[in-house]
C-alpha cells in the first residue's frame, strides 16, 4: 500500500507515497467506515509530500470512478499538499482549481502545511482534527518541525 492511514472518529488521514489504483479504493473504504461509525460525513486529511510521485493514469481513472462515493463519505477534504516557494504555490493553486469544478463549494482545500487544516475546518470538526492530526504526529506521519498543533477551540 502507497499510503498510510489514521482513523479517529469523525476524521480520517492519508499520508501518500505513489498513489496506486487499490490505495484509493482502500481509502474509500476507510472513509466510508468512518462515516457510517460517527453517523455522518467526517473530514478527510491527506498528506502528499514534496518528493511524492502524482497518481499515473489507472490512479486517477480509479479516482474518478469512487469520487461518488467519497464526496458522500466527506464534510470537507483537506489537501496538504508540501513543498516550498512558487512551484509548490503554483500547484496547489492548479489542484484547487481541478478540484473545485467536481466538489460542493467550500468542501475541498489545499495548504501548505498541516497546521492549517484545524483552523480551516468549522467548529464543530476541530477536535476531531486536532484528535486525528495530534495522533498522526505522533506515529511519525507529520514532519514534527513544521506542525504546531493548536489546540481546538
Amino acid at each position: 500500500m502507497a499510503c498510510q492511514l489514521v482513523t479517529t472518529r469523525g476524521a480520517v488521514f492519508a499520508l501518500w507515497g505513489k498513489p496506486e489504483p487499490e490505495d484509493m479504493e482502500q481509502v474509500t473504504v476507510a472513509m466510508e467506515a468512518a462515516a457510517e461509525a460517527c453517523g455522518h460525513p467526517v473530514v478527510y486529511v491527506t498528506r502528499v509530500p514534496v518528493d511524492a510521485p502524482p497518481p499515473d493514469a489507472p490512479a486517477r481513472a480509479r479516482l474518478n470512478e469512487l469520487m461518488p462515493r467519497l464526496v458522500r463519505a466527506c464534510s470537507t477534504y483537506h489537501v496538504v499538499l508540501e513543498g516550498e516557494g512558487f512551484g509548490a504555490a503554483v500547484k496547489r493553486g492548479i489542484l484547487t482549481g481541478i478540484f473545485q469544478l467536481s466538489w460542493r463549494r467550500k468542501t475541498f482545500f489545499v495548504h501548505a502545511t498541516a497546521s492549517e487544516v484545524t483552523r480551516a475546518v468549522g467548529s464543530e470538526c476541530r477536535k476531531a482534527v486536532h484528535e486525528l492530526l495530534t495522533t498522526a504526529e505522533r506515529r511519525g506521519l507529520l514532519p514534527a518541525p513544521r506542525v504546531r498543533l493548536a489546540p481546538p477551540l
